[in-house]
């Protein structure tokens, strides 16, 4: 150990360089793993979590679109009762929540929650009492908060639990307060809304007695069930589908009931992209112990006399190559350290610039689990790179070499075949990178370029929340958004003013089955249908054209009149025109009266789904959001527009404010932090194998110079020894290249799944890749073999 470390002191220039050089790519690496580690490898932070399991409906005929659904009050109230395999169960929607008094007027996220839902989780309260049984039925005026709400609006309350807060103006008693490290498996609502990541208040589910009617319908809670210590997951779903198919026998829609680790519904889709990224940075440390491998092999045989002279006084073999293999093992060591140290840095940049939506994503640290993994990575690295030049050590000839004299010793063909092969695997791993990172950039512009159907330039959009004591029913309510609607109108620079219950983009929400008003095809064959309450202007806000008929207008308020896209028309009228046509939507009949094109209003990576347009006044809501656009930057009217709201009602609350460029900015950050990171480790790669590359060529021109000097000397051309070093240096190349596509192409069933409109096998991302690592590597080759053609003659001879 002394004498590697002395070793590598004399060579402080190439111990420094691999040092740095491995502690970038055991953090990259590390940070990477954490963020992995974090979201789908550590359990939920809750007792026994591999007996909880996620409780959801599936509907074969909507299994593409919605491989999984909610459930409503009767039906989990009756798996409570039947269901002898769950040891409890709870179930929770989100919500939010109006909070006024103690401070200004405060939308906080939430949700509507069974008093079984805490006890599944293994929830004990810091301070007073979780919810009770009794307390699920409606009437009960009851909340819990979590720490960061208790400390944050009331200061850390030693005395909260059993005082009074005021929630949507009703005074409601404080049960308890969750210890601060709870977190609440918000993910479970991953498919429709997300889930607040930072739900802070819950109240009672408050079901009354109409609702344990086991009816389809209503679908709108999320359950996790705790399973029997010892019942395997096989049976318990097996009950279930017993209990179920007695339940729905009258269904009109077949729907089953599914049980999935509650882990795996909480990472969601999110699985896929990460193993990607994780094998990206992967594979970029692969290049990077490849490089060093070409470095140390040069090393060696610039130390093969001094080798020899240690062989020749007794020195074995055996001990030789441990040698090596302890000096590359002490810097992998080193640069593991300092690794690690990156990677702390590393994981708070990653956690700071991942999505939002992005579950789990704040429980990424450095763990036991990723410092072991960091440690495993650096040995490993260090037997890598150090391998190949201890088998040199191993093969060498010591009195061949002590008989080259002044010649000094030189490398073999064989040892440059062998450079030269880790070159072609360098370039090979960096084409694959390239040509993935091309794939994943190609699939987000078109993604980005993609006709939306609506236009977000200068749009702004206010969430408003009313207070429920205050707008109680629908006329109070639509009276205040008629008030808003003309304040916000007069607002300098407001082009169009209108109203939307849940923004585009911001996915699927309140979904009906949809059919014409003497419809008799079975409820199966039933179009779903995304519902939306409206004003009149939203269309216009947004740029949207009506392909047929007309806008709503106050005309509408006393007729029930509603506006489809052109999907749902096909799907209830085929070609026949649909204005003045009359649907069925509910217990409601309602008249056409226009048609829009279809707009992807729910997501840009989803074909656009059926959508019906229901005027705000039928059915106003206590939140929504308006949305404005402008004749300049819309964010220089906020304050007056706040302004606007706040002369109305003074406790309404404004929980956000957002461009409508920053809602579609966010609908595609997963796939935009996906692209953004594997973009990067190409790059790394691709700019490694570029100076392996030159490395190798470089090394091979100083080897033959006085060739070099003959060949010139007996009248070849400069043109012609340039020519024959770049195709020497360019040789591996090729080679890697044509084994980097081999293996992009071999990958590209894993990457169709996180690609928009483009093929894994897309030609233009091949071609684009390929060209821009030979034009790298060419550069790369180009500077030593342009060396080469300035070689005097006489000076190479000389040295020779």
């Amino acid at each position: 150990m002394r004498y590697a470390i002395r070793s590598l002191l004399r060579d402080r220039a190439f111990a420094l360089m691999v040092v740095l050089s491995l502690a970038v790519g055991i953090g990259a690496n590390t940070a990477i793993f954490s963020l992995v580690n974090g979201v789908l490898l550590r359990p939920p932070g809750y007792p026994a979590p591999h007996r909880l399991m996620a409780v959801t409906l599936v509907a074969p005929r909507l299994l593409k679109s919605y491989p999984a659904l909610p459930v409503n009050i009767a039906l989990f109230y009756e798996w409570r009762k039947q269901i002898t395999s769950f040891e409890d169960s709870g179930m929770w929607r989100s919500a939010s929540f109006n909070l006024t008094g103690g401070g200004p007027p405060e939308q906080v996220r939430g949700g509507m929650a069974s008093a079984g839902m805490f006890r599944v989780l293994g929830v004990v309260p810091q301070q007073g009492r979780l919810f009770t049984d009794d307390e699920d039925t409606a009437g009960h005026d009851v909340v819990l908060m979590t720490d960061s709400l208790w400390r944050r609006r009331y200061h850390a309350d030693p005395n909260i639990a059993g005082s009074k807060i005021l929630v949507e103006g009703t005074p409601c008693t404080v049960a308890g307060v969750l210890p601060a490290h709870f977190q609440y498996p918000s993910a479970t609502e991953v498919l429709f809304t997300g889930g607040p990541r930072d739900a802070e208040l819950f109240k009672p589910i408050g079901y009354k007695p109409d609702d344990l009617v086991v009816s389809f319908g209503d679908l709108n809670y999320w359950p996790v069930a705790r399973l029997r210590p010892g019942v395997p997951v096989a049976r318990a779903q097996a009950e279930l589908n017993l209990v179920q198919a007695d339940l729905t026998r009258k269904w009109p829609e077949e729907v089953r009931a599914s049980l999935t680790p509650l882990q795996d519904r909480l990472v969601g889709d999110s699985r896929r992209g990460l193993i990607l990224i994780m094998c990206a940075v992967g594979a970029v440390l692969l290049v990077l112990c490849v490089n060093l491998a070409n470095l140390s092999l040069a090393r060696v045989v610039g130390r093969a006399r001094d080798t020899a002279i240690r062989t020749a006084l007794g020195a074995g073999r055996a001990r030789l190559v441990w040698q090596s293999l302890l000096e590359s093992t002490v810097l992998a060591s080193a640069g593991g350290a300092l690794g690690i140290a990156l990677a702390w840095a590393g994981v708070k940049a990653l956690v700071g610039a991942a999505p939002a939506d992005l579950p789990r994503v704040s429980e990424a640290t450095l763990d036991a689990r990723v410092l072991g993994f960091a440690v495993a990575v650096s040995l490993l690295t260090g037997l890598i790179f150090g391998v190949l030049p201890a088998l040199r050590l191993a093969r060498q000839a010591p009195f061949e070499t002590l008989k080259s004299g002044s010649r000094g010793a030189t490398e073999s063909r064989r040892g440059l075949r062998v450079r030269n092969l880790l070159v072609g695997l360098e370039v090979g791993l960096s084409a694959a990178l390239l040509v993935t990172a091309g794939l994943l950039m190609a699939s987000f512009l078109r993604l980005m370029n993609i006709d939306r159907g609506f236009n977000v330039d200068r749009v702004l959009a206010l969430n408003v929340s009313l207070l429920s004591t205050k707008y109680p029913d629908v006329p109070a309510r639509a009276a205040f958004y008629r008030l808003l609607l003309e304040k916000s109108s007069g607002v300098p620079g407001v082009q169009s003013a209108s109203i939307v219950s849940a923004l585009p983009l911001t996915g699927e929400t309140w979904i009906d089955i949809i059919g014409t008003e003497n419809d008799t095809r079975p409820f199966a064959e039933l179009p779903s249908t995304n519902v939306r309450f409206i004003s009149p202007g939203y269309f216009r806000t947004l740029n949207i054209p009506l392909r047929e008929g007309r806008d709503f207008t106050e005309q509408d308020r006393n007729r029930n009149a509603v506006i489809i896209s052109s999907s749902l028309a096909r799907r209830l009228w085929g070609d026949v025109d649909p204005l003045g046509r009359r649907l069925k939507h509910g217990n409601r009949v309602m008249e056409v009266i226009g048609v829009t094109p279809d707009v992807r209003g729910t997501s840009l990576d989803h074909e656009p789904v059926n959508m019906l347009y229901d005027p705000y006044w039928d059915r106003t809501r206590l939140g929504a959001s308006l949305l404005v656009r402008t004749a300049m930057d819309p964010r220089t009217i906020v304050g007056e527009l706040r302004k606007a709201i706040w002369q109305i009602d003074a406790e309404v609350t404004i929980p956000q404010v957002r461009t409508m460029e920053d809602v579609m900015s966010r609908s595609v950050a997963q796939r935009r932090f996906q692209m953004m990171l594997v973009l990067i480790f190409a790059a790394a790669a691709l700019s490694l194998a570029a100076i392996g590359a030159y490395g190798v060529l470089s090394y091979a021109v100083n080897r033959r110079t006085a060739e070099m000097g003959i060949r010139m000397a007996l009248g070849a051309a400069r043109i012609d020894v340039l020519r024959m070093i770049l195709l020497q240096g360019m040789a591996p190349v090729f080679g890697g290249l044509i084994i980097g596509g081999a293996a992009a192409l071999a990958v590209g069933r894993y990457l169709e799944s996180l690609l928009f409109q483009v093929s894994p096998r897309d030609p233009a991302a091949f071609a684009v890749s390929s060209a821009v690592l030979i034009a790298v590597s060419a550069a790369a080759c180009f500077i030593p073999a342009r060396r080469a053609t300035r070689v005097n003659p006489v000076d190479a001879l000389r040295i020779e």
